[in-house]
């Protein structure tokens, strides 16, 4: 293993390193501007799809022609697809709340959170490393609303509860749950005891149960990649959504099993799907369009999986785009 010796650059020098690997830097004094705020390590990831190749591998140098102002592009453009995708996964994360509040409560009562037999028992899973963990949803959940009541001071809901009533001590389901992490709302699902349960819950979202709480997964995976500011466009992700071969009841893909459910299109179906129920007046299509025609310039649908002939999948045709497609 080598030892990491390389000095921190100044600004100017780091211009100066980009400009000695063939990138055209017409306007030296905003690119120190922009490095200013936004980590010249963060901006490399966008640069290396204007890089040379030579036997399969990348080189530090540009190709011929290639300018700051588009590297710079291609980072603005994933910025406000982040925007874009968070917004829609905001929708669905307050949707999947309203279902388990809604359902669960009618079910079982107001507290059904503080019940350990809706739940499943304790249990160790094996991570794809070798580790073992115990999962024990129940237990997490209880360990949260304990947390919030003696935290948050924030919710006024919560502050009323604590000073209004003694008995049960944590407040119902549609105070508790709103005071849940997205990834604790995938996991009560995930261990609903009652089987059923779970399949109307999925049901609302026009999903079979284990396709549902895959999705949940891999939404909250990406969730946390856009709130933590990281590279959407051209990822590999880490967790794979399950395959959904069909649906009776909204628009879907043609041929789901031809995409690489590990990139970014595939997501973004899976997003205008669960939008067709949560909110069928969405924009989601239409600003995706607008943003991708917007930056066409820069961007490589390919390296996002997108297939040449996406718009023609009916579940991209559900609103026109201002004539452009």
């Amino acid at each position: 293993m080598a030892i990491y010796t390389k000095p921190p650059k100044t600004y100017d020098e780091l211009v100066t390193l980009l400009e000695s690997r063939h990138l055209i830097v017409k306007d030296r004094e905003r690119a120190k501007r922009k490095l200013e705020s936004i980590n010249y390590y963060r901006l490399s990831g966008y640069m290396l799809p204007y890089k040379r190749m030579v036997g399969g591998v990348i080189t530090d140098d540009f190709r011929d022609g290639i300018t700051w102002e588009k590297v710079y592009s291609l980072y603005v453009f994933d910025r406000k697809l982040r925007l874009l995708v968070f917004d829609a996964i905001e929708r669905i994360e307050i949707a999947v709340r309203s279902q388990l509040i809604y359902q669960l409560s009618h079910k079982y009562g107001s507290h059904w959170q503080d019940n350990p037999a809706i739940f499943k028992p304790p249990y160790t899973l094996t991570l794809r490393n070798g580790q073992t963990i115990t999962v024990d949803a129940f237990s997490t959940i209880q360990r949260q609303i304990a947390g919030q009541l003696h935290s948050n001071k924030a919710e006024v809901f919560i502050k009323h509860y604590r000073d209004t009533y003694s008995t049960p001590v944590n407040p119902p389901s549609w105070m508790s749950i709103e005071i849940m992490y997205f990834s604790q709302l995938s996991s009560i699902c995930e261990n609903l005891a009652n089987r059923s349960d779970l399949t109307q819950i999925a049901g609302y979202f026009n999903l079979p149960p284990d396709e549902f709480v895959s999705w949940l997964h891999t939404i909250n995976y990406i969730r946390n990649v856009c709130a933590h500011h990281a590279r959407l466009w051209n990822r590999d992700f880490h967790i794979e959504p399950a395959i959904l071969r069909f649906s009776r009841n909204k628009v879907w893909l043609t041929n789901p099993a031809a995409y690489n459910r590990k990139r970014s299109y595939y997501f973004f179906c899976m997003l205008n799907y669960l939008l067709q129920t949560i909110n069928p007046t969405s924009h989601f299509t239409t600003r995706l369009k607008r943003l991708l025609h917007q930056y066409r310039h820069v961007i490589y649908l390919d390296a996002m999986d997108f297939p040449s002939d996406w718009q023609k999948e009916p579940m991209w045709k559900r609103k026109k785009f201002l004539g452009i497609f």
